[in-house]
């Protein structure tokens, strides 16, 4: 099957939407770039859910999955998640089926743009669905195993939409430990619940959301994607644990997970300032301790005993201000500029070091600061 692309700039002509109702999009060459793409078949299939009962929403969502897992994944990638090429397929190809299944399209511009010409990322139907569909089908071959898994997917949209929204989090052993998780916890209700008592985060935030969020802000100190399962799960509940009260959920169980989550600003300062960014190499030896409140700053655990209270007093009496968020697995930060370096180039010989930033961190509220670091 033939799908002829659309030359750029089609989304801006005027007359596109007349043309695409009265199905005359074919017939106008100035649409069209020279570039073709070749398929096998293009079936007709669920593009737009965001209408109906959650009972139709559910089916469509399956139907959707089968057929462009029996049907488009095998696309070369370069079409398959490209945005003119789906766009191409449904102007010149779904016109008909798409005005049958969708009339509201025919009444509205906006509504066609939204179902139709919607952006090709995280938020459009069918790139939800091919990512999901890819993510399963690359790791069961079970057919039971995949609806599992597609069924996961529905009822925790909304968790799921949060993770394909951030690309260090498109990857499919991430995903299916996360649901896994959620299914072996039954944690689907709790994190579509919104959050309670905190109004600073907005009226419609949602647990599941959150804990996507923590996750995030925790990259690359902690290195989410690469963990097994049961690693990822403690740190799942340690950041559930922060906007619900896991006490309900496993009673039986006394988790405290309070101390990376204090400071996460401190941490993220310290990764930066040792020019440690999501594009950093992935250890495949990566491993987490039983305990997650040492996870952070093992070496610096030694220095802290040797010469905690000593290091406070010799600051204190050469009257420098500093922040030490060591015991919540943060860094020591001392405020000065670089006038100050005399006064800290002796703890060198205690094998204690400091760093120079010009212009500080969250913690010293963006004044020149040094910061302990391991060399």
């Amino acid at each position: 099957m033939e799908v002829r692309l659309l030359e750029k700039g089609y989304k801006n002509v005027d007359s596109l939407y007349t043309d695409f109702l009265e199905g005359k999009v074919n017939e106008k060459e100035e649409y069209f770039s020279d570039k073709v793409v070749y398929i096998r078949e293009a079936p007709d299939f669920p593009i737009y859910m965001g209408r109906g009962s959650e009972d139709e929403k559910r089916r469509s969502f399956l139907k959707a999955f089968q057929i462009i897992s029996d049907c488009y994944l095998n696309i070369e990638r370069d079409w398959l998640l490209d945005e003119t090429f789906w766009h191409s397929l449904l102007l010149t190809q779904k016109q008909n089926f798409i005005l049958t299944e969708y009339p509201e399209v025919a009444e509205k511009e906006n509504t066609f743009r939204n179902v139709v010409l919607k952006k090709f990322d995280w938020e459009n139907y069918i790139y939800k669905i091919i990512l999901g569909a890819q993510y399963i089908n690359d790791n069961f071959t079970d057919q039971n195993d995949r609806l599992r898994y597609y069924e996961l997917i529905i009822e925790n949209l909304d968790l799921f939409n949060y993770m394909i929204k951030y690309e260090i989090f498109r990857n499919d052993q991430f995903l299916i430990n996360i649901l896994s998780i959620i299914d072996e916890l039954n944690l689907s209700k709790v994190l579509k619940a919104k959050i309670k008592g905190r109004e600073d985060l907005g009226d419609d935030e949602r647990v599941g959301r959150r804990v996507i969020f923590e996750f995030n802000k925790s990259y690359p100190v902690i290195m989410s994607p690469m963990l097994d399962k049961e690693e990822l799960k403690k740190f799942f509940i340690e950041y559930l644990s922060i906007y619900y009260d896991i006490s309900e959920l496993f009673p039986q169980i006394d988790y405290s997970f309070k101390e990376i989550a204090a400071d996460s600003n401190d941490m993220e300062d310290f990764y930066q300032d040792n020019n440690m960014t999501s594009t950093i190499p992935i250890s495949t030896e990566l491993s987490i301790p039983d305990h997650t409140e040492n996870v952070i700053f093992e070496k610096r655990e030694e220095n802290e005993v040797i010469g905690k209270e000593n290091l406070l007093n010799y600051l204190e009496s050469n009257e420098l201000e500093y922040v030490d968020h060591r015991s919540k697995g943060g860094s020591l930060w001392v405020i000065g500029n670089k006038t100050i370096e005399t006064i800290l180039k002796p703890l060198e010989e205690e094998g204690i070091s400091f760093k120079f930033k010009a212009t500080g961190g969250k913690t010293s509220k963006n004044r020149p600061a040094w910061f302990w670091y391991d060399k």
